[in-house]
């Protein structure tokens, strides 16, 4: 047993162990988020993970049962460093939303991995039995409300053209800011991120206004 493995026992206060074992299990999350972004879900075996966190599988095991717990951790973790951003979103007015566009493509070229992170396991997410598939389609269902009432709620105020279909729009932003985002990380030298998502706020917001 290595000493990563170890119960935590011994006359050391029960709070600072729960301390050790969550500081414990967000090193190997994190270390697990930068294996997936490498070589994806299905590349990567607990093996993998367990070694470069030095620790046994039934260690790695004991803090997420299996390896489809592991990824709904990183899944989780990696939904938190998204969460802060998209509550700033929540609390602006619609017309701002739209210019924070260029604001989430600077976080993102800042957080490459995170971002390489999510393309791939989105991409292995595709097929209905995949463990993390639920999940992304949760994830895009409730982004693709958030934007189509944004919309919907600018149409009211009326900042936006008549005859505006709100989720049918909602699912081409997102798909364009994804589009966008794939091939930044397939060709940084080649793809401004920043550059582009700022030219589309720009026709995007000819578009919905008509002007």
């Amino acid at each position: 047993m290595s000493r990563a493995d170890q119960p935590l026992h011994g006359d050391e206060p029960v709070t600072s162990r729960r301390e050790r074992a969550r500081l414990r299990r967000e090193e190997i999350i994190g270390i697990a988020s930068e294996l997936f972004a490498e070589r994806g879900y299905r590349g990567t075996s607990l093996a993998d993970v367990a070694g470069r966190a030095g620790i046994t599988e039934p260690g790695l095991l004991h803090h997420f049962g299996n390896k489809a717990g592991l990824l709904l951790a990183v899944i989780e973790r990696r939904d938190l460093d998204s969460e802060a951003f998209a509550m700033e979103l929540l609390g602006m007015e619609p017309a701002e939303r739209l210019r924070a566009l260029p604001e989430f493509a600077r976080r993102n070229r800042e957080r490459a991995g995170l971002a390489k992170l999510f393309t791939v396991l989105v991409a292995e997410s595709l097929e209905p039995d995949a463990p993390g598939h639920d999940h992304f389609v949760a994830r895009y269902r409730a982004l693709r409300a958030i934007v189509a009432d944004t919309i919907r709620s600018a149409r009211e105020a009326g900042l936006t053209r008549a005859g505006l279909d709100p989720e049918v729009k909602a699912a081409e932003i997102i798909a364009t800011l994804d589009g966008l985002q794939t091939q930044w990380l397939l060709d940084p030298e080649a793809v401004d991120i920043v550059a582009a998502v700022e030219s589309y706020a720009r026709t995007l917001e000819r578009d919905l206004t008509g002007s």
